[in-house]
């Protein structure tokens, strides 16, 4: 059980602070709630019950296991699929998994191969471009805290290893 205070990943929202824990009658059951804020979303208010929470909300990563997947962007990422439609279905399976190391190993290739096309002179599909952004806030923001770094020196670092 979390307690109020405590910063947790939310499944669809990322980085969440626990504001309250209270009990809500709705259709005639009483049940425990976390009361969640979203760290990059300061309007959202999220409830979900505490019974539920294993499905829904994870511990931040601690700092050896940030540090070790921060290294493996020196190492080539994910696969990349040629098709987009199973390329995007790969994508977020890999998002949904809620394994940081592969979704680090995807934000890797994305990165990757955003700058190949910029390279190139091509413009990068704005699907990708979409999943690169929400992997980068997501993941940079957790080993923030993790890390206890600001999220542009943990992206300068990647950015240094990729190259």
């Amino acid at each position: 059980m979390y307690n109020v205070g405590d910063v947790v990943i939310y499944a669809a929202h990322g980085l969440c602070s626990i504001e309250d824990i209270c009990e809500q009658t709705y259709s005639d059951i009483t049940q425990t709630y976390y009361v969640l804020q979203p760290l990059n979303d300061s309007k959202l208010t999220i409830r979900t019950p505490t019974d539920n929470a294993k499905k829904q909300i994870r511990d931040i990563i601690d700092k050896e296991e940030a540090t070790k997947i921060l290294h493996s962007f020196t190492s080539p990422g994910v696969e990349w699929l040629e098709q987009n439609t199973h390329r995007l279905k790969f994508h977020v399976e890999i998002i949904k998994s809620g394994d940081r190391q592969k979704q680090a190993s995807l934000l890797n290739t994305l990165m990757r191969k955003k700058q190949e096309y910029l390279s190139m002179e091509k413009k990068f599909p704005q699907q990708e471009e979409k999943v690169l952004q929400s992997l980068q806030e997501m993941i940079f923001s957790e080993f923030s805290i993790a890390l206890e770094k600001p999220s542009e020196e943990i992206y300068e670092y990647v950015l240094a290893q990729i190259h």
